[in-house]
Order: C-alpha cells, then sequence, then structure tokens
C-alpha cells in the first residue's frame, strides 16, 4: 500500500514535495458437488488451496450474499483438528477496531461512521454440518472443527454460507461516491506454518495480511448498470433480470479482490502479450494512468523477470490512503487523478504495479516482516523512474520521496528506536511505519546494491524473484539470495540496517 493524504500539513509520502520534481520530471510522462475427503497422492505441489465462490451484490443493502466452497490439504506432519478462516469484514463493526487510525475515520468514513460485518449462516462438510466459532480481536476468525481430525496429506472440502455488509467507507472493503471496494470480503484461510495458525487481527497500520496462494473460480452477479473490475480473468458474463453475472477465474494468487463502478470510463493496452486496463472516473487521466501502468509492466518485467498473470488492471477509486495492491488490480485514490500534475499518479501507480512482484508473487508475512514487500517495492519504483527518465531524476526523487522523509523522522523522533526488522504492532503510527519501513528500507537496497554493484544486485533480485515465485519468502531467503551473489560478506551490512 502507497499512503499519501491529500491535506494539509499531512502531505504524506511526497506530495508537498512534489513541487521539486515538476520541472524535472513533467518534461517527460471465480459445479459445485459433494466433495469426500481425499489423500493427496500427487507427487508434485497440489497443496494449494481452492475456492470457489457464488455472490451476488445487492445496491440497495450493500451485502453481498455468497457460498464459498473452500479445498483445504494439511500439509503438516500432524493431524490438524481445526481450520481457521479470517473474517476480515467483521472488523468494521465497531469504530473501535475499524482498520483506520484514530486520525483517519472522519476522512475514512466521510458521511461519519457506518457498520460492515461478515455473518456465518452455516459451514457444511459434505452433507454434514459442522461446529463452527467465531473468535478472536473484533470477532475476525472463524474456526470450523471438522468432525474427524484431518489426517497429514488429507484434503477435504468445507462449504460457507455467508453474507457481508459494506461500510460507506472508502478504504479497502466499502463505499464511496463513485466506486464499491470489495476486498478482504470473503472468509480467507489462515496461514498454517511453522509457528501454528496466524490469526493476527485487521491492524490500522500497514496492510496486515498474510496468504498463500489459491485457486478461484468466482461467480460475482452486480446490477446491470456497474462496470467490474476484477483480480483474475473474465471468462464469460451472462445477462440477468436487470443483473450481469461474470464467471472469473484466478490461478495462483493470494487474495482476490473486486471494484464496482457506475461511472468506469475502461482503457486498454498490451505489454507483450499481457492485457493492461484502466478503469478511470469518467476517462479522468485516462491515457496517462494507461501509460504509467503499462510502462511499469515493461519495466519490471525487464528488471524481475515477466509478469505471470494474463491482466493487470489499474483502478481510479475511492480510496483515500493512496494506493492499494492485490493480485492482478491496483488500487489508485480518485484524488489522485484530480491533482494537476502528474508525478504523484505515477509514483502511486509504479509502486503499485511493483507490487505484484513483491507481495502478489513472491510473497511474506506482510504482519511480521512488512520491510520485505514493502521496501523492495519502494525501490523498485525508485528503479522505474531511473530505468524510464534516467539518473537525474532518479537521484531527485531518491532525495526527495525517500531520503528527506526519513531524515524528517529521525529528527523527530530522536533517540527513538528506528530498526526496519520488526512487525506492524511495533510502530506507533502510519507515519513511522512509513518513513522506517518504506524509507529507511529503500535507503538499505540503495546502500546493498552500491556494495554489490549493480549487475550482480539486479541478477539477485531475479534469482529471488525465481526461487519464490507464488510461495512465501522471509528475510533469511532474501539474504540467501544476495549473499550468493555477493563477492562481499553482507552479514554486518544487513544486521547494521535491519536491526539497529
Amino acid at each position: 500500500m502507497y499512503q499519501i493524504k491529500l491535506r494539509k500539513k499531512l502531505y504524506l509520502w511526497g506530495i508537498v514535495l512534489v513541487v521539486f520534481l515538476i520541472p524535472v520530471v513533467l518534461n517527460f510522462i471465480w459445479n459445485t458437488g459433494q466433495v469426500q475427503r481425499v489423500f493427496n497422492t500427487v507427487t508434485q505441489h497440489k497443496e494449494i488451496a481452492e475456492y470457489t465462490i457464488n455472490a451476488v451484490f445487492s445496491k440497495e443493502d450493500r451485502i453481498i450474499r455468497g457460498q464459498q466452497h473452500t479445498s483445504y490439504e494439511n500439509t503438516s506432519d500432524n493431524e490438524v483438528e481445526s481450520i481457521y478462516f479470517h473474517l476480515y469484514p467483521n472488523a468494521f463493526k465497531d469504530s473501535k477496531t475499524a482498520p483506520f487510525q484514530r486520525g483517519d475515520m472522519v476522512r475514512a468514513y466521510p458521511n461519519g461512521f457506518d457498520k460492515g460485518w461478515i455473518k456465518i449462516h452455516s459451514v457444511v462438510e459434505g452433507k454434514n454440518k459442522v461446529d463452527y466459532r467465531i473468535m478472536g480481536k473484533g470477532d475476525t476468525n472463524l474456526r470450523v472443527t471438522p468432525k474427524e481430525p484431518i489426517k497429514p496429506g488429507e484434503r477435504i472440502a468445507l462449504t460457507i454460507d455467508f453474507e457481508v455488509k459494506l461500510p460507506n467507507a472508502v478504504g479497502r472493503m466499502g463505499y464511496g461516491e463513485n466506486t464499491v471496494n470489495i476486498a478482504n470480503w470473503y472468509p480467507i484461510l489462515s496461514v498454517f506454518d511453522k509457528n501454528g495458525w496466524n490469526l493476527e487481527p485487521y491492524y490500522a497500520i500497514g496492510d496486515p495480511f498474510y496468504s498463500k496462494t489459491a485457486e478461484y473460480s468466482v461467480n460475482f452477479t452486480i446490477p446491470e448498470e456497474y462496470k467490474l473490475a476484477t483480480t483474475g480473468n473474465i471468462i464469460k458474463v451472462s445477462d440477468g433480470n436487470k443483473s450481469k453475472t461474470y464467471k472469473i477465474n484466478a490461478n495462483n494468487v493470494r487474495d482476490f479482490a473486486i471494484v464496482l463502478s457506475e461511472n468506469f470510463t475502461v482503457s486498454k493496452g498490451l505489454v507483450e502479450d499481457i492485457e493492461v486496463l484502466s478503469y478511470t472516473i469518467g476517462g479522468q487521466k485516462k491515457e496517462e494512468a494507461l501509460k504509467y501502468g503499462m510502462d511499469s509492466l515493461a519495466i519490471f518485467n525487464q528488471l524481475f523477470g515477466k509478469y505471470p498473470y494474463e491482466q493487470l488492471s489499474i483502478v481510479a477509486s475511492d480510496f483515500f490512503i493512496g494506493g492499494m495492491e492485490y493480485p492482478n488490480i491496483v488500487l489508485i485514490s480518485q484524488e489522485l487523478y484530480e491533482v494537476k500534475e502528474n508525478f504523484p499518479l505515477e509514483y502511486v501507480i509504479a509502486h503499485e504495479v511493483a507490487h505484484q512482484w513483491w507481495y502478489g508473487i513472491v510473497g511474506n508475512n506482510e504482519i511480521t516482516e512488512p520491510w520485505l514487500d514493502e521496501a523492495l517495492t519502494e525501490y523498485a519504483t525508485l528503479l522505474y523512474f531511473e530505468e524510464k527518465y534516467g539518473d537525474t531524476v532518479k537521484d531527485e526523487v531518491y532525495d526527495k520521496m525517500i531520503k528527506k522523509q526519513y531524515e524528517a523522522l529521525g529528527k523527530a523522533r530522536k533517540g527513538k528506536e528506528d530498526h526496519i526488522l520488526r512487525s506492524l504492532k511495533e510502530f506507533e503510527d502510519a507515519l513511522e511505519y512509513s518513513s522506517i519501513v518504506y524509507s529507511k528500507g529503500a535507503m538499505f537496497l540503495e546502500e546493498l546494491r552500491q556494495q554489490m554493484g549493480d549487475e550482480s544486485f539486479i541478477k539477485a533480485m531475479r534469482e529471488y524473484y525465481e526461487a519464490f515465485q507464488f510461495k512465501n519468502a522471509t528475510t533469511e531467503d532474501f539474504y540467501n539470495v544476495v549473499q550468493k551473489n555477493s563477492t562481499s560478506d553482507l552479514k554486518d551490512l544487513f544486521s547494521e540496517w535491519l536491526n539497529k
């Protein structure tokens, strides 16, 4: 996510700094059936979860009514007694748990606080109802306990009937004047790793998510007046009674998001064989947004390795935080399209497109190690400007958007901890988080590049991308890849920047 606050004295992440760059930058521009438990005898990787979702969005009450079939395999060496899901929409039930900082509540809820929620009506395995419990902070976890434990290598299928109420909020999930943002909306499988089930709540800082890739088959029905932007590929559109049903498939993706609007203008382009779609409100800056999306995709394909999906959507959205990434789709604040200068729009689009590589394809625990996708993404944004406009612009962007952001925080927080490698809950606020994870993180990568040399650094980034595609990586994984590509010992450099 890239956060920008367009208001007096809170021009976070560079809007106030754009004046320094204008003279330089403006010179250039988702068949149900009874499924029994089975054991996975496939020797190749088939532990990926599968979601089949049939959902209908109602414009009148802003409720999504859905049924979800989730296939889960126990890939551990022990029996699993319960399966856990995230119920992120329940964070919106109460202003105290809404995933926004207190100072942002007015902007997040322009018409006053409005509840959102998710209700679970039933959970079924085969033809049998199973026990479930809603739990956790803000009721944001669902525990499902099948009648029999799930043995190692065993795969089961669960059917969940649910409803989601979207709040009148301009965040990841909610609706505003122009768009309906539908993200982190369905029961999402929690990650089970060496630490057990990851059940962290929906924090107000950063992107508090940790997901494995999965396969999605989604049938989503909406009123006929809406246009739809989505994760994955639209396979078929069927007309109904004043409605349209979109059949969408998405393979090997970490999340599934949709944005709706009655006011979308859609522009299209091709980067190699990848379709880039730009969804703008009434066509505002449609050419610029499409170009920035295409340029970003082309540059990151060249630098890190090819984007493995068929489409990428750049979507103007009622989203006050600036920008937000999901697989194959990025949400860009409509406010950025309304700013006279193009630089903020270009910067945020490049940043969110870079997240397709760092978070989307190569995943990580964004709660415990947020730097691992955000710093790499912020530095990739810098590389975008370097590749597109040259060293002079790159240096300007580095100085104004990265270095000075961190230095400003340092003066305000003199003597306080500012090490990069820490979890979301260790940061006081979004400003501290952004300045350290994004800015200091990018400064570390610049230093790493200088020590390794350009060729070795880019080679390491490409190898890291290749090795951890569709997996979740850790800081240790990243270190091992870059160390292999360096002629010098990088242990002290990593320790100095990440831990001190």
